[in-house]
């Protein structure tokens, strides 16, 4: 039993720092092209509504009013992203807090359900299946 555990401890370990590498760079390649098309489509977007408003005004104020319309929908987006990246920051640093305190929980001296002492042999799994937890927790908060 406590031999499958430190197995399964394990594999999450080598899973969560390493994972599948050839997946996870073809993935980005995807997100590039994916990205570079729709900045593609936005310039032709923002031409395409300067073009059709050089007919109605001047060209220069035209390209005055779309510049405007650019410039304020990314302070918009630029306002939404930074809120969502502090959200996502308190929200790791409290979950950073409840794996560790889950830890030293393990680690406080009672691993049998029925309130026995542990016998060595089981000490040393829990300290190990502990350090092995440690690592994947750190390993996920330093995005690895």
């Amino acid at each position: 039993m406590n031999v499958q555990m430190l197995e399964d401890l394990m594999k999450a370990f080598i899973a969560s720092q390493f994972g599948d590498v050839k997946k996870r760079t073809a993935g980005v390649a995807l997100e590039v092209v994916a990205f570079s098309f729709i900045g593609l489509a936005i310039a032709f977007l923002a031409l395409s509504c300067f073009l059709w408003l050089s007919t109605f005004m001047e060209m220069w104020l035209a390209a005055l009013t779309v510049s405007a319309l650019v410039f304020g929908i990314s302070g918009v987006l630029i306002l939404v992203g930074r809120s969502m990246m502090q959200r996502k920051a308190i929200q790791q640093e409290s979950d950073m807090t409840a794996a560790i305190e889950a830890l030293t929980s393990l680690t406080s001296g009672k691993v049998k359900a029925d309130g026995e002492n542990p016998t060595p042999e089981e000490t040393n799994a829990a300290i190990f299946g502990v350090a092995l937890a440690a690592g994947v927790i750190l390993g996920r908060a330093f995005k690895r």
